[in-house]
């Protein structure tokens, strides 16, 4: 039996569960719109595609630019920079460069357009923070959590916010 504890050197050198918790991390595809840095969990992100033909919908709210094909799929593509609140800075950005980040933890998939793709981050869970007060030029309500890295701060979006319908009802045809 003396031979068995040999096999676990971790649990006789007084290693916890706390020590191992320490070091968990998520997993964040990130991605840029003008100087924002911005991050949605791994697990919520399907693919990443350059940009894809966007056909407007007459009557749909103003941060829908419209629907993709997606390999036949039809998805409604979101305006990030429209939808949390960005387009207030005056940019003008057309949706002819933007990037798709097709979100798909529902049903229903989505398209999310951003200026730039950034990499897959791991993070410490002790480094991400809950959202501040106040996060200049950003509607807060669409944000789930923040982690400050070492030249800027990542906002992780709330997916489940920007997927939301508006409370304003559609006109019914």
């Amino acid at each position: 039996m003396s031979e068995t504890g040999q096999n676990l050197p971790a649990l006789e050198k007084g290693n916890n569960v706390a020590d191992i918790r320490a070091v968990e991390t998520s997993q964040f595809v990130t991605f840029y719109f003008g100087k924002h840095f911005f991050g949605l969990p791994i697990d919520e992100v399907i693919e990443i595609n350059k940009a894809l033909d966007i056909t407007p919908v007459p009557l749909a709210p103003g941060y829908v630019s419209g629907v993709i094909n997606l390999r036949g799929q039809i998805l409604t593509a979101i305006d990030l920079a429209t939808r949390i609140g960005l387009n207030s800075s005056g940019d003008d950005h057309g949706t002819d460069s933007l990037n798709n980040v097709i979100m798909g933890n529902r049903e229903e998939p989505v398209s999310l357009l951003v200026e730039r793709i950034g990499d897959v981050m791991s993070i410490p869970l002790e480094k991400i923070e809950s959202v501040p007060d106040m996060i200049h030029g950003i509607e807060t309500k669409y944000v789930s959590q923040v982690c400050k890295l070492d030249d800027q701060l990542l906002i992780i979006l709330d997916s489940n916010a920007l997927e939301e319908l508006d409370d304003r009802k559609r006109p019914s045809s």
